[in-house]
């Protein structure tokens, strides 16, 4: 036996299929009659209870044998979720018809199901043999129709037609034989031809086990044959034999404690326990089916609990709760499984009813529970049971560890609840601890904050103030130096006005001519003479004249206004005073008594604003007067009066 082997001559848990047949034994007695009953009557119905292989022996020993007659078209269907399962139906029909035939149909796939098959039939040449399995999941998808349409009417037809060379045969569970009521209205004789499937006989069983490894030797190991020890054969028997039905019909009993326990055999429990045992031997290259191995993983018990535990393990939490609710009214404080009625199970359920059936359709496909007939009195009141006893303290045992986890989980919540609490507590308190850390740390940083304001607003103020008196510092030695300067200019104009009546009085005329060339000198006043001449004349015989020298107010921009004084030059040694100064009271006129004039006559020009410097002019008094210069070269002063003011 190779470890690395994936076949297994044993198919655990799930049914038997077309492709599994030759390794499918003790169900020929079974085979034949079924067989015998589809040619003979024109509807077949099979039950049996769930687990007991009205699918195995259907597919694995029925349909190869019927396919195997000549002119005989054998139909499959089960696929009964389908909404359109009549149409899928009618369509398989015509695949089946047509494989066996050989050759494409002319039949329509639309036609009515009698129509349909009438035709196929006429065309193929022989007989149709349809099979209906896991008919109960039909009632379940699809509700009763009162019209004429639709599979309930047409399969009617179908099996009432004489003429239609097609029979049918009806698998179900036995717990849904009170369904078919719903076609009694249609199908006179719908219950007229019934056989019951029961499960294995010891003998039978043995062959199940036996048979399948001959098989597999001759195909896949002719040179090292797989036995089995007969030792592990008869504990196998002993270990998944079938309880009897208490006498009230509703609870079980453990094996060998009534009459006829020990006649039938488990046949999914049997195909677990192989089937383990084969995955263990090749697992140890071993190529015997040993006791010790099936005693050393704990007997079929142990096998089935550790499958259970697999199975529920696939479940989502709120399944498994379904699962522990309605495993405690399942098995016996003693241990023995105990059928109890669908319908409570859902009540016991609360708010968890809505899961019921899915978890037990769940659990009857893996084989774990299984759905009883409902009491005759009670048609509705269907039951449910754990497949096999032995399963029964598997299922106790997985409850019991199921409430202990819950329990275990809920006291962990609680602790970790009160952990959490602690923690939240503890968290409070420090927050709080940190809070009130906090506040005194917010109180003294505000402190400081403000002891660091006032700090700077007092350090601003005080350089405000410090600038402040810097820049009236500044300011005041800004206005002493612009005082100083001012006072600066007005003495340098004050020096330079000295300068310059110093020079025009010095009579220097080098001095005159340098103040003359400066800029001080006023070229746009215009200076005016006029000459008055007296009735008399001077000894030496001239003409006296009253000469008067004014200013051209015109000539002044400011005006006249603008002038503090004029003091004029008379340049010349016949004159007692040179100077005539004149001021705004003789609005700067100044005038001699005299006979001849001058052609050069220096003014020196002062002005009421300090801070402008005096100007110095000269202007020909001769030409103002319109005399020539030899006047001037005469000029003698009168010899008993000098020209005076």
């Amino acid at each position: 036996m190779a470890a690395g082997d994936p076949f297994c001559p044993y198919v655990g848990l799930r049914p038997y299929t077309e492709k599994d047949r030759e390794y499918f034994f003790g169900r020929e007695r079974d085979q034949r009659i079924i067989a015998s009953n589809l040619y003979a009557a024109s509807l077949t119905v099979l039950y049996g209870v769930s687990g007991v292989g009205k699918s195995s022996v259907l597919l694995a020993k029925v349909v190869p044998f019927l396919r195997a007659q000549p002119r005989t078209a054998v139909v499959v269907f089960r696929e009964w979720q389908d909404p359109a399962a009549l149409q899928a139906l009618k369509r398989e029909c015509l695949e089946a018809v047509q494989t066996a035939h050989g050759k494409r149909l002319s039949v329509e796939a639309n036609l009515p199901l009698d129509e349909l098959l009438h035709q196929a039939a006429r065309e193929f040449g022989g007989t149709i043999l349809v099979l209906l399995d896991q008919f109960e999941e039909y009632f379940l998808y699809h509700p009763p129709s009162a019209v004429d349409e639709g599979f309930d009417a047409e399969f009617a037809r179908a099996v009432n037609r004489e003429e239609v060379e097609a029979n049918f045969l009806i698998s179900l569970r036995e717990d849904a034989l009170s369904k078919l009521d719903r076609f009694r209205a249609r199908i006179p004789n719908l219950l007229g031809n019934t056989l019951c499937l029961r499960h294995l006989d010891p003998a039978s069983a043995e062959e199940a086990i036996r048979k399948p490894l001959g098989v597999y030797n001759a195909k896949h190991a002719p040179d090292a044959a797989i036995t089995v020890e007969n030792e592990l054969v008869r504990a196998v028997l002993v270990q998944v034999r079938t309880a009897q039905a208490a006498p009230d019909g509703w609870g079980r009993i453990g094996p060998g404690s009534g009459r006829g326990a020990a006649d039938e055999i488990e046949t999914p429990i049997l195909q677990l326990v192989m089937t383990r045992l084969w995955e263990e031997e090749r697992a140890s290259h071993s190529c015997v089916l040993r006791l010790g191995t099936l005693e050393r993983l704990g007997g079929a018990q142990r096998i089935a609990e550790t499958h259970l535990d697999g199975v529920l393990a696939k479940l989502n939490a709120g399944e498994q709760e379904v699962c522990a609710l309605c495993f405690d009214r399942l098995v016996t404080p003693s241990g023995s499984k105990i059928a109890y009625p669908v319908n409570d199970l859902v009540k016991l359920s609360a708010g968890l009813a809505g899961g019921v059936p899915s978890v037990l359709k769940t659990l009857s496909d893996e084989r774990i529970l299984r759905v009883l007939p409902a009491p005759a009195d009670q048609p509705e009141a269907s039951r449910v049971e754990i497949l096999h006893d032995v399963l029964a303290p598997a299922v106790r045992d997985w409850r019991r560890r199921y409430v202990e986890r819950q329990v275990q989980e809920k006291i962990r919540q609680e602790e970790q609840e009160r952990h959490e609490h602690e923690l939240a507590r503890i968290e409070r308190e420090r927050a709080m601890e940190s809070a009130r850390r906090m506040r005194k740390a917010v109180f003294a940083l505000v402190g400081i904050i403000v002891v660091i304001l006032a700090l700077m607003f007092f350090a601003l103020v005080q350089q405000r103030e410090a600038l402040r008196q810097r820049e009236e510092a500044l300011s005041a030695q800004r206005e002493a130096k612009l005082a100083k300067d001012l006072a600066q200019q007005r003495l340098d104009r004050i020096v330079e006005g000295i300068r310059l009546k110093e020079a025009v009085l010095s009579g220097d005329q080098a001095r005159i001519q340098a103040a003359l060339d400066s800029s001080q000198r006023n070229r746009s006043i215009v200076f005016t003479a006029s000459a008055k001449p007296y009735s008399y004349k001077n000894p030496s015989g001239q003409q006296v004249y009253k000469f008067t020298l004014s200013v051209d107010a015109n000539s002044v921009p400011e005006g006249l206004k603008s002038i503090a004084f004029i003091t004029y030059r008379m340049d010349h040694p016949t004159f007692q005073n040179t100077l005539l100064a004149t001021g705004p009271d003789r609005k700067f006129t100044a005038s001699y008594d005299g006979w001849g004039c001058l052609s050069n006559v220096t003014a020196v020009i002062e002005y009421l604003d300090p801070d402008k410097l005096p100007e110095i002019a000269a202007f020909d008094m001769c030409k103002a007067l319109g005399w020539g210069h030899s006047a001037m070269r005469d000029y003698v002063p009168l010899s008993s009066s000098r020209a005076a003011l």
